[in-house]
């Protein structure tokens, strides 16, 4: 069902792109391999879980090819790929060295629809090439 159908309820105006090829299902550990091959990037979890429409928040850990802990700048930019446009709100990246784990607060999806999640880890923070790249696509109904 594309965006512009109803949804499963049948009600005029209510989204539904569960069935959209490009989502994800979330599961609590979804990994994606990053673009360049050098990263795994994996969605620990999301409050709430799955994510929805409002305010969410990720907890992520990025690993190398053996499966160590990567660190860095990780950035988040969030974009409805069908509308072309982004949030206003700007997510706050954090970083837990005793967990090596990053918090991402908040992630927030204003709108039903499928939204374009794309994480980048930097090595420092004036890096201009991220280390890798990884994409989430998640389906907010409303």
């Amino acid at each position: 069902m594309s965006e512009s159908t109803a949804g499963a309820a049948g009600l005029e105006g209510e989204v539904s792109c569960a069935d959209d090829s490009r989502v994800d299902t979330y599961t609590a550990g979804l990994a994606k391999v990053g673009a360049g091959g050098e990263l795994t990037f994996k969605l620990l979890s999301s409050e709430p879980a799955p994510p929805a429409k409002g305010g969410n928040t990720f907890e992520v850990s990025v690993e190398d090819a053996a499966g160590e802990a990567a660190t860095g700048d990780l950035r988040i930019e969030l974009v409805m790929p069908d509308h072309g446009h982004g949030t206003q709100v700007t997510p706050v990246v954090t970083f837990d060295a005793d967990t090596q784990r990053f918090t991402i607060a908040p992630v927030y999806l204003f709108m039903a629809g499928v939204w374009r999640v794309d994480l980048a880890l930097y090595a420092v923070e004036a890096a201009t090439k991220p280390r890798d790249r990884a994409t989430y696509y998640f389906c907010i109904e409303g």
